[in-house]
């Protein structure tokens, strides 16, 4: 059965305070399974997910921090079981038309070079702004095969797309996608807004990852919540 997991960049004030007692608040309403964000990349915290039971979907990292520290990040990967780096966003020089862009695209594939050899798949994470510029296509051609695609349901919307279509454009490549709702331009718990979260996951292969990501000023009961709704709708 598929696992709703959590991005953890949901929880990324209260891993501030206390990290280690975070994740043991996200085994106890029901999550396990996250993406990792916005923790420290260390032993230490490979111990607590460990501890903790948590096992690990992907890495969700700048391509600046898989770039310049790719011994600690492949260390960490192997530490938790993991095989699965993502770009966390396009770095600014990507946005620069036709220049930016083709150096992003030779920058992936210098970073796919890296990681294959230590048995790790490279994937990218899009926010609106490619879907808007319809980058997702440009790098659908241009990519190397094995990289993969990380989908967010809020982006898409709010750039005024169908989220399942966007997926089954790109099956191909798709190897998560982060369940954000949508509601007047914010995002908000799903089940709170307008995705409809049934019609995707009846669609989504089954080596296809899901993750909860919001902005919720109470996280761990959103999040608790939106497991509940998402869990409901399998």
């Amino acid at each position: 059965m598929r696992i709703i997991g959590l991005q953890t960049y949901t929880v990324r004030a209260l891993m501030k305070e206390d990290l280690e007692f975070t994740l043991s608040e996200l085994k106890s309403i029901g999550i396990k399974e996250i993406e990792v964000s916005r923790m420290p990349i260390d032993a230490q915290t490979a111990t607590w997910i460990k501890q903790h039971d948590l096992s690990v979907c992907a890495i969700q990292l700048t391509l600046n921090k898989l770039m310049r520290d790719t011994a600690n990040v492949i260390a960490f990967a192997k530490a938790v079981n993991a095989n699965h780096v993502v770009v966390s966003v396009l770095p600014w020089w990507g946005h620069i038309p036709l220049f930016g862009v083709n150096m992003f695209i030779k920058k992936m594939h210098e970073l796919l070079m890296i990681y294959e050899k230590e048995g790790i798949r490279v994937s990218f994470h899009h926010h609106a702004y490619e879907i808007k510029k319809n980058l997702l296509s440009i790098f659908d051609q241009h990519f190397d095969k094995r990289i993969g695609f990380v989908l967010d349901t809020y982006w898409i919307t709010l750039s005024q797309k169908d989220p399942l279509e966007v997926y089954q454009t790109y099956s191909h490549r798709v190897r998560g996608i982060h369940l954000r709702d949508y509601l007047d331009g914010h995002d908000i718990t799903p089940g709170k807004g307008k995705v409809d979260f049934k019609r995707i996951l009846d669609h989504l292969l089954e080596s296809v990852y899901t993750v909860i990501e919001e902005n919720a000023l109470d996280p761990l009961i959103a999040v608790e919540e939106a497991r509940l709704y998402l869990e409901g709708l399998l």
